[in-house]
């Protein structure tokens, strides 16, 4: 029956909301997007977490997988013991969201790759949405200057940087510090101590200086 309502709820929410909800998408979300997880997975999980449960579903690689996060706009699935699967809304000038999809795995430090599809699940290409973080953006003004600039980005070849979606916009750290080994501690103060934040205008995402 609490399944029954929550789809008629979802299907009232479809039809007169300008713009379709985080949770009508969620449910509706192709699977080749969350392939460990089936629609009715998806819908446990909306069910325990307005219940007040501990949301955990089994996954089709016989793990567990947890929501850890739902508010309006934003959701957190804990696919596995290392990966992260992050959904948020951006409302764009049109009235319809922008779909933000973060993929984090975790090995020894965070990884993400980012996606945006429209409401239809169509992807939307990066550009024109977003220009990503390069490795000097990450550095604070005295490393820009410093004599051992050229070595220290030799050493960071493997740029590993993780994403949070967050209340208007979105949050990049830099992750891969420490896979440079014992050179990590020097270089660690070249890095700036609060991750970079981008905002969203309605048309794209913009770096915050």
């Amino acid at each position: 029956m609490k399944r029954i309502t929550t789809i008629l709820l979802l299907a009232f929410a479809y039809t007169m909301a300008s713009a379709a909800d985080l949770r009508a998408l969620f449910i509706d979300m192709p699977d080749s997007i969350m392939p460990t997880l089936t629609r009715s997975e998806r819908l446990d999980f909306l069910d325990f977490m307005d219940y007040g449960m501990k949301a955990v579903a089994k996954n089709k690689l016989g793990g567990e997988s947890e929501m850890t996060m739902l508010q309006e706009n934003m959701l957190t699935v804990k696919t596995s013991q290392s990966g992260q699967f992050d959904m948020a809304l951006f409302r764009k000038k049109d009235g319809k969201n922008l779909i933000c999809i973060v993929r984090t795995v975790t090995a020894r430090y965070p990884d993400s790759r980012i996606a945006f599809y429209t409401e239809e699940w169509k992807p939307v290409p990066l550009k024109g949405l977003i220009e990503l973080p390069q490795f000097d953006d990450y550095l604070i003004k005295e490393a820009l200057k410093a004599d051992s600039l050229d070595y220290f980005r030799k050493l960071s070849m493997l740029r590993l940087q993780s994403v949070t979606p967050v209340d208007g916009g979105l949050e990049f750290r830099y992750t891969s510090l420490d896979y440079i080994g014992e050179d990590a501690e020097r270089y660690k103060t070249w890095i700036k101590p609060e991750p970079l934040r981008y905002t969203w205008t309605g048309k794209r995402f913009k770096m915050v200086k």
